[in-house]
């Protein structure tokens, strides 16, 4: 495992931003069935993190990055907070002399979706924040604004981030709230939502976490071993929903059919330390 320098205690003092630009790491980055994140390292994040924030996180949590970390705890509602309950540790984007000419030379043009979007790249700030700064220094003309998004409308996507987009829509109605599908994209691509099913694998999901092919998973499912369901018609295997419970009764039940040597260690101990799978 090799050891990355973390920022000194003053670099949190100075603000996320900065952290999150340097993206350090502890030890190699998590590949394959391995991005997942694990209950195991949710109850550290859940637990160091309203302490420590970010800095202590990485410490605790080899091979997740410094943004991983932050999305995932802003995911799961938490917050660094200081002595007086203040929250200090925020991403924020600001501007200076510097970008706001670039933008300035940018808008002049009347600029198109690739003009704005280079722009962007170049003061490294994201496309929205350079459009909503371009309009606070009045070169562009504000369009309609939809309301600011309640606390309860962001706990509802970022909770049940993996269900369809369509349904998400319905779920928000449900509660009362109006909001376009195309508002609960964007909304969910600032947020950095997870939107990898907690509770569900797909065929190929299974055939990386298992180490085999697809096919050898739709012959389990053929063979009446292991239950999944389609989540709309197709001939695809990718579209068998199939739950962590039957994941792990199918592991139980049918050993046999199994190479262990083949499975991911780390998953297949999650899983079956698993309450709520078992």
């Amino acid at each position: 495992m090799t050891d990355v320098h973390l920022p000194a205690p003053e670099r949190e003092v100075s603000g996320i931003r900065a952290l999150l630009d340097d993206n350090p790491i502890m030890g190699e980055s998590r590949a394959g069935a391995r991005r997942f994140w694990t209950g195991r390292e949710e109850k550290l994040l859940r637990e160091h993190y309203p302490q420590g924030g970010v800095s202590l996180c990485l410490q605790h949590l080899p091979g997740r990055s410094a943004s991983s970390i932050y999305n995932r705890a802003g995911q799961l509602g938490l917050r660094k907070q200081d002595e007086r309950g203040r929250i200090t540790e925020r991403q924020a984007w600001t501007s200076n002399d510097r970008i706001d000419a670039v933008i300035l030379r940018t808008f002049q043009g009347n600029p198109d979706k690739g003009a704005v979007k280079r722009c962007a790249a170049a003061v490294n700030r994201p496309r929205w924040w350079v459009s909503k700064r371009a309009q606070q220094l009045g070169l562009v003309s504000p369009r309609f604004k939809e309301p600011e998004w309640s606390e309860a409308e962001r706990e509802i996507i970022a909770e049940f981030a993996h269900r369809p987009v369509k349904t998400l829509r319905q779920m928000l109605a449900s509660k009362g709230f109006r909001r376009s599908e195309t508002a609960i994209i964007v909304k969910l691509k600032r947020l950095g939502a997870d939107r990898t099913d907690p509770h569900n694998l797909n065929a190929n999901q299974l055939a990386t976490v298992m180490g085999v092919d697809r096919k050898t998973v739709a012959s389990w499912i053929a063979k009446g071993w292991l239950k999944a369901t389609r989540r709309q018609q197709s001939e695809s295997d990718d579209f068998w929903k199939i739950h962590r419970r039957d994941i792990r009764r199918f592991i139980v039940d049918t050993i046999a059919a199994v190479d262990i040597r083949k499975v991911d260690k780390f998953w297949l101990v999650d899983l079956l330390t698993d309450r709520e799978a078992a």
